[in-house]
This record gives structure tokens, sequence and C-alpha cells, in this order.
């Protein structure tokens, strides 16, 4: 049976194009009407590390116009943002999928997904590759990573599905717990994201910062609290030792870690922006931070564990994306960050 890949951004295009060239399954693109006329008339420009290939998709903006082999699929891979996810929930019931496999980053949208399709039907997964969009039928890999998959139910086989993605060349493992998986790549996203986008500055001068540095240090220590009362442990992810990292910032002092963290996080995105940043200079009211600084500062409250610095940057992120707080407040002003996040940390 056949595959449908929900949403048309650079993840989704990453992946359709890749299971595409694979072609072990049937596999199509749900997406926005604009970016399924450009890609009927021109073929998706994958750029590789070791070269460019050309693939043409199979891409439609409803289910009912796909094409007949991937009507009902077997499985549903979704790549919307996590404030998407609500809207793409009704798309998924109309397209009928037997499961559903999140490759959204973020925390919560599993939980929601079972919420509408039942434990049984829907995996858990992350992934680790880095893209870029230069055009709308172009993506460019910046840096190779792989997949990671886990049953919210588990007497799910994800066997298949394993063979599947390796097909299309991409690492993959399984884990036996989603939130370990969910969390550990929640962790490796918060690094940089939210300093940059509320001081609308590069993660390279960011992590020039000592103080800064140790900003994002305390937001994972508090996160890795919320595991571990949670009873999840952070775990590696395919081309990210996620689990090493984060454990060296729960263990290490912070002198110990800066040149590691300035190394690892400062020059590792290839001068490519944080999500949280592009998402604010495009003007969007909504901030994927919600299922990042958000969600930790919310199970925290639920447990009882203090997580005063990310519900700080949570608390700027939403306003500055909504408008309630003048983004001008903090562009290019970390003192200003430091002392709101001190108060926080105070009170």
């Amino acid at each position: 049976m056949a595959i449908v890949v929900v949403g048309g951004g650079a993840i989704g295009l990453q992946v359709t194009g890749r299971l595409t060239l694979a072609g072990t399954e049937p596999t199509a693109l749900l997406a926005r009407p604009a970016s399924v006329r450009a890609l009927a008339d021109t073929p998706l420009r994958i750029g590789f590390p070791q070269g460019v290939k050309q693939v043409r998709l199979a891409a439609a903006a409803a289910p009912d116009e796909l094409p007949a082999a991937c009507r009902r699929p077997d499985l549903a891979i979704l790549c919307v943002k996590g404030y998407d996810t609500p809207g793409a929930i009704q798309t998924l019931r109309d397209l009928e999928p037997h499961r559903v496999l999140s490759l959204q980053n973020g925390i919560g949208n599993e939980e929601r997904l079972v919420e509408a399709f039942g434990l049984d039907r829907v995996i858990a997964g992350a992934i680790t590759t880095s893209v870029e969009i230069p055009a709308p039928t172009e993506i460019v890999i910046t840096k190779l990573g792989g997949v990671g998959l886990a049953p919210m139910d588990p007497a799910t086989d994800l066997e298949r599905w394993v063979a599947v993605f390796r097909a299309a060349e991409f690492p993959t493992r399984t884990y036996a717990d989603p939130r370990a998986l969910k969390w550990s790549k929640a962790l490796l996203n918060m690094l940089g994201n939210a300093l940059a986008a509320i001081l609308d500055m590069p993660v390279e001068r960011i992590y020039a910062d000592n103080r800064l540095i140790d900003v994002d240090l305390r937001a994972v220590r508090e996160a890795l609290a919320v595991m571990g009362r949670m009873g999840a442990r952070p775990v590696n992810l395919p081309g990210y030792p996620a689990a090493t990292i984060v454990r060296l910032a729960g263990l290490l002092p912070g002198a110990a870690l800066r040149p590691l963290m300035r190394r690892l996080v400062g020059r590792g995105r290839g001068g490519k922006d944080p999500s949280l940043l592009q998402d604010l200079r495009a003007g969007r009211s909504r901030s994927e931070g919600e299922f990042l600084y958000g969600a930790v500062a919310a199970e925290a409250a639920a447990r009882g564990v203090p997580a005063p610095v990310n519900a700080t940057l949570w608390r700027l992120l939403d306003g500055i994306a909504r408008g309630a707080i003048p983004w001008n407040d903090y562009r290019g002003q970390p003192e200003r960050l430091l002392a709101e996040i001190e108060r926080s940390v105070a009170r």
C-alpha cells in the first residue's frame, strides 16, 4: 500500500522526494495549492552532499485529488508545524490512513494524534537531517542525519517502516519509549533557538557570550529534571548524540561545557538561522516554541518541577509572535533578556 506525506515544507519535500527516489512504495505529497502547482511544472531538486538529484513528485492539495493508488494509504507521515496539527487532523480523517507517523518537532503532537485516531494507529518519530528550501521546488540537505521511530502502542511492529526509510538511505533506529525519543529531539531543537529568535541574533553571536550559553544550559537542566520525574531517559538519535550532550549538560559545570557547546551548537548550524527566528522574521503569529519551551514549562508545572527559564523563554517568544511584546524591546539586547530571566528565577 501507499505512503502519503502531509506537509510540503522542507522536511515534507525531503521525505517525499527520497521515498519516491527509492521507489519501495507509491508515495505522494499533500501540500498547499501553490506548492502543488509548482511541483506540477518542475521536478524537485534535492541537493545531497554528494550531488544533486531530481525527481517528479505526485502532489495534491486535498485527499480526493491524490492518485488512486495513494488514497487510504497504509501510512501518513505528518510533517507540519505543531500549531498546525489540529487542522491536519481533519485532513488525516479524510485521508483515512491505516497508521500515522509524526515527524514533527516538539512535544505533544503524538498525544493529540492518539486522541483522534487511537494508540495503535500512531507512531512517534524524529528526523535529524538539516534541510534548507531555497526555492519552492528545491531543497538542500545541509547536514545528514537519520530517522528515529517509536510505537505509541508497544504492540506495533515497526520493521516494515524501518525498511522503507533505510531503502531511502535514512539511517533508522527504533526506540521503546516514545517520550524519550521526542524529548531528546526537543532538547536538541531548544539549543540556541529561543535566544536567537528573541534577540534576533545569529547563533554564533549568541554562543560567543558565556552568559547566554548558561541560559541554554539552565533550560536543558530544567527539561532533564522534568524527564527524570517522568521516568524518561535521554537517548542518542541517528546522527546526533543527544543523550551524550544532554547528560554532559546535566553533569558538568558550565566552565567545562561552554567550549563544547560553542563548537557543537554555535558553529554546528553552518550559518543557518534557527527555525524560531525564521518564523518571527516571516511574521508568523504563532511560535513552535509552544511545543519546546512551552511544553517543558507546562509539564514541569504539572509535575511540580521548577522551570522558570523555559517559562520565561516561552512567554517572551509567544508575546513577540502575537505582537503583545514589541520585538524591538529585546532585539540585540542580551542584557535585558538576562535581567528578565534572573527576575523569573528569583521569584
